[in-house]
This record gives structure tokens, sequence and C-alpha cells, in this order.
């Protein structure tokens, strides 16, 4: 994969695919993404809150490696970064929306790349890109999250 990964690495908790993603030299590990529109299989960084075309994490944050891969070389199913589609990953967060408590769900927000939590439930179906496990009460850093599309 292309990911920046830095340090000694443990291997996760997540079930990946490999994507490819529009702006790939702006990918971290940890970014929340979704569906490109204008490119057909491929993804983009998230940068409005509340997107149903939310798709997964790229994977590698906080010292942890992708846990299991899928893929299916030469096809349309086939990419360069990991991206979990379920299990538990960190993800960049931003609790200025919202301080974020374990048990709070989580959906993408205005803040390119990161997931906030959810305030407004009216607009969350659909948007829902899983659970938070661990807290963040203020500013931007990583959430652990239990990976679950809704």
């Amino acid at each position: 994969t292309r990911c920046r990964y830095q340090g000694k690495r443990q291997r996760g908790a997540d079930l990946v695919e490999p994507f490819n993603v529009q702006d790939e030299d702006r990918i971290e590990p940890g970014m929340v993404l979704v569906i490109d529109p204008e490119n057909p299989g491929k993804l983009r960084i998230a940068d409005d809150d509340y997107d149903r075309t939310v798709a997964g994490i790229v994977s590698g944050a906080n010292g942890i490696s992708p846990g299991l891969s899928m893929s299916h070389q030469g096809t349309q199913a086939d990419g360069t970064l990991p991206v979990a589609l379920t299990g538990r990953l960190f993800a960049l967060a931003d609790a200025d929306y919202g301080a974020i408590q374990p048990g709070d769900l989580l959906t993408t927000s205005r803040t390119p790349g990161h997931v906030m939590k959810v305030t407004d439930y009216s607009r969350a179906h659909g948007s829902i890109i899983g659970k938070a496990m661990t807290a963040l009460d203020e500013g931007r850093g990583y959430v652990l999250v239990l990976v679950s599309l809704q």
C-alpha cells in the first residue's frame, strides 16, 4: 500500500479492501472516505457532514496495520489504499462539533477526512460510519471506531 505507515506496527482488527482514491497524495491513515460519483469504483476524502455516500476509513492510523485484506487483482475491485469496511480501527475525529464519548454514533464532518458525533438523528440515516469506542473531548485527534456502515 502507499499509505504513510510509521514506526512499529501492530496487526489490526479491521477488514479492508483496496480502493483507488481521488487525490491519493493527500490521503492519511484514519481518514474517512466517501464514494466518488465522478469516478466509478473510486473513493474520495469526505468533506461534508452527514454524507450518505460514506464508504469506509483508511486503515493504518495510530500504529495499527490493517487486519485482513480482501482483493481481486486486475478487476475494478482492486486498488492501492486499504479501506476498512468493518472492524475496529482509529479514525481522525473532530470534537468541535460535539464531544465524542464511547457508544456515540459517528458520521462524516465538514472537516476533510474526519468523523464527528451524530447530533442530528433526522439526517443520520445512511450516513453512519460506526460507533466510537474511545472519547475525544475537544479539538481533533484519533478515536477508536467500531466500523459498521448504516
